[in-house]
């Protein structure tokens, strides 16, 4: 594979990559037959276990880059770690009855090879397009946002929920999973590289009007970068704006029902609806990334936060009014902005910072998980506060919405004081 290909073939399978790689985030829906065998509360360690070590795999990932490992090796390695995560939390999970296999196969392993993947595939198939950014930003994150969707339908849809009730046994599914990860991320080994130092984008053509909103500033070090404001700056928008789209992502189920109590009746309409925000999360992170390459960073982050402010305002009104159709539009608004968040933080990284240190950045960026996922236990924590002081379950959730909402506007405070660095204003 010395001959470049088009470019668009290394966007194919970046995406094709990502989509199996973002299996690790599924585990909402990988987890339901295995409550048959161990606690909720020890199973929703695992989420936390796999947030963690998906961000050390990216570090981890950006090092290997910087010292001279070939991306196909790491790739390699993250297909090895997915296939071995998988099945140890299957077959090891099943004979000996402990989740500590779980814990060490798809927690640490399949976290562990989603990182490799994940940072390989954003800062190589990236590189090739220098002229758009937030576009392919958008594209490859695209796959990885409807995995957990497209992948735990396929899942839910023929696993044994019920442990010998029919269907397939999950530790099989686990296995046959693990074995798909492995193929594909292989697959992307052979094809996906970074492009020669002779490259050079296409040029648009003669007399298009084109603004120039992503050619990076300048290219900073990780260790000059975590000294600047706009660093802070974008990291404590992200964590805001994180907060937020997890808080409904995490509550789905319950939000809905609450404001429709219906929908109790109803599984098969209320996991459309609340699939609805992984949807338009996909769809989300190309609208934002191309608005990104369109008017620029300040004016897409902002977007984000108002589209996150009325989206909980239209929630808060289904609530009050019971109605389905607010609560479809709410989501859907939920989600497009939720997926803007990614999207940015990946196009501002190489905006501010730079693609000769973006392998090595990108991973210190997207720490913002860690905070924003125990955020969500937070507002999980004020939640049920809130109907133990005596409020209305429907009541409590209007509450946790509006502070939502007020975090949002806080996030969009944020964006106004990140400023173009020197370098770039002479």
């Amino acid at each position: 594979m010395n001959k470049a290909l088009p470019r668009s073939i290394y966007a194919i399978f970046g995406v094709i990559v990502l989509l199996f790689a973002g299996l690790v985030y599924a585990w909402t829906t990988f987890s339901k037959p295995l409550a048959n065998i161990w606690s909720q509360s020890a199973l929703t360690w695992t989420s936390t276990i796999v947030m963690s070590f998906f961000c050390i795999g990216g570090l981890i990932s950006g090092i290997l880059q910087k010292k001279g490992v070939n991306i196909k090796v790491i790739l390699i390695l993250g297909a090895v770690l997915m296939l071995a995560g998988f099945a140890i939390s299957g077959l090891l999970g099943k004979a000996t009855g402990s989740i500590l296999f779980i814990y060490i196969g798809f927690g640490l392993l399949g976290g562990l090879g989603a990182g490799f993947a994940y940072n390989v595939i954003l800062s190589a198939v990236g590189s090739w397009f220098p002229d758009k950014q937030g576009f392919i930003s958008g594209i490859l994150l695209m796959g990885f946002g409807i995995s957990s969707f497209l992948m735990g339908f396929l899942y839910a849809a023929n696993v044994d929920q019920m442990d010998g009730k029919g269907g397939i046994p999950w530790y099989i599914c686990f296995l046959a999973i693990g074995i798909g990860c492995f193929v594909f991320l292989l697959l992307g080994a052979i094809f996906v590289k970074k492009p020669g130092p002779d490259f050079v984008a296409p040029v648009p053509k003669t007399g298009a009007k084109v603004k120039n909103t992503t050619v990076p500033f300048e290219d900073v070090p990780t260790s000059n970068m975590v000294r600047r404001a706009n660093f802070w700056l974008m990291f404590t928008w992200a964590l805001f704006t994180s907060v937020a789209g997890f808080a409904v992502v995490f509550l789905g189920t319950p939000i809905a029902t609450a404001a429709v109590p219906s929908l109790n009746d109803n599984a098969s309409l209320l996991a459309i609806i609340v699939g609805l925000i992984s949807i338009f999360n996909g769809i989300g992170r190309i609208i934002f990334g191309s608005m990104f390459d369109k008017i620029g960073y300040k004016a897409t982050l902002l977007t984000v936060c108002i589209v996150f402010i009325i989206a909980m305002g239209i929630i808060i009104l289904a609530m009050v009014t019971g109605s389905v159709i607010f609560l479809i539009i709410g989501y859907i608004l939920t989600g497009l902005p939720f997926g803007g968040v990614t999207t940015s933080q990946s196009a501002f990284c190489n905006k501010f910072f730079g693609a000769k240190h973006y392998a090595q950045n990108l991973p210190i960026m997207v720490l913002v998980l860690l905070p924003a996922s125990f955020g969500t236990k937070l507002v999980q924590a004020v939640q049920s506060g809130l109907m133990s002081g005596g409020m209305e379950n429907n009541e409590a959730y209007i509450v946790v919405l509006a502070g939502v909402a007020a975090v949002c506007i806080i996030a969009g405070i944020v964006a106004l004081f990140i400023k173009k660095p020197k370098v770039a204003e002479s």
